[in-house]
């Protein structure tokens, strides 16, 4: 019965949702980020990718030791790992473009259409009536969740499918490989941002107020929380600035779905030598499970922190 409940009034809201002008406008903009990938992106890295190396044998391999064993200071030789796709790197400054694109653009729209879904049933009525009923606020909260994720999967569907599909004929594995990537940066992040879109819903009253909050929370997770934690690191001791760090950037899913794309993308070399643990923690699955455990820990207490919200604000 109660999932019954549930799943009809996912069905409706997901039904207005794909009725509405800003998906539609949104739909063309994830075509065009997704031409921009196939067209941009992928010929960028087939045409210049990457060879990944690190100690001296990258740099010069005729070094005069004068004589001297360098085994003697402890320094021993580091062997020369065979060449082949796991060394080469799919990062380039086109993608980390298009990463961008993605890390700036997704957040404020599902931010938008999630406040503005809540917003309007507070304006015209549907709100007042649902609580006359004898239903928990949870259903509505999740509905409302629900029904974004799947509009915004529906539109990404859509958009980088076509383009998939295309990329799919052609048989690259390394191209097929960066979709792949890019496909789920935008699934992790619509997940996220669904989930804190209905906490503007739930606090603001009209529709600038939402729109106002959401702008608030999206400023400060894409540019402002950096400069914090620049400020934040210098204070820590620095035995525990790495693990102080990484702390820091699960907190925010922008910072944690971008290492993590980064680290997928086999360009850990970009966060310099003191952070190459990065990359062993993405070999052994760490980041991938540290990553989707913060994201669920985020998902759920900003859902349940709405709904609380919902029921002391709501009008």
């Amino acid at each position: 019965m109660k999932s019954a409940l549930l799943f009809s009034m996912t069905k409706h809201e997901l039904r207005l949702l794909l009725r509405s002008r800003w998906l539609l406008n949104f739909m063309i903009l994830f075509i065009f980020l997704s031409g921009l990938l196939y067209f941009y992106g992928l010929q960028s890295v087939k045409s210049d990718q990457a060879e990944i190396s690190y100690g001296i044998e990258g740099v010069k391999t005729n070094i005069d030791t004068m004589g001297v064993n360098p085994e003697y200071y402890g320094l021993q030789e580091m062997k020369q790992k065979e060449q082949g796709n796991a060394n080469q790197s799919a990062y380039s400054r086109s993608i980390a473009m298009l990463i961008n694109l993605s890390l700036w653009l997704l957040p404020i729209i599902c931010m938008i259409l999630g406040a503005n879904s809540i917003i309007s049933d507070k304006e015209n009525g549907r709100f007042s009536l649902y609580k006359t009923y004898q239903a928990s606020l949870g259903y509505y909260m999740a509905s409302k969740f629900l029904s974004l994720v799947l509009s915004m999967f529906i539109v990404m569907g859509v958009s980088y499918g076509l383009f998939g599909f295309i990329l799919s004929l052609s048989g690259n594995s390394i191209a097929a490989g960066i979709y792949q990537i890019f496909m789920l940066v935008n699934m992790f992040l619509i997940l996220v941002f669904s989930a804190a879109s209905l906490m503007a819903g739930a606090v603001s009253k009209t529709r600038m107020q939402g729109f106002s909050l959401a702008l608030f929370f999206w400023s400060f997770v894409v540019f402002v929380y950096e400069f914090i934690i620049f400020s934040a690191i210098d204070l820590i001791p620095y035995s525990f600035k790495q693990s102080i760090l990484f702390f820091f950037i699960l907190l925010n899913p922008i910072e944690s779905i971008r290492v993590w794309s980064i680290s997928r993308l086999n360009a850990e070399y970009v966060f310099g030598p003191e952070y190459l643990m990065i990359e062993q923690w993405g070999r052994n699955g760490i980041l991938t499970l540290s990553l989707i455990i913060s994201l669920a820990a985020i998902i759920l207490f900003t859902i349940g922190s709405s709904t609380q919200l919902l029921k002391k604000r709501g009008v």
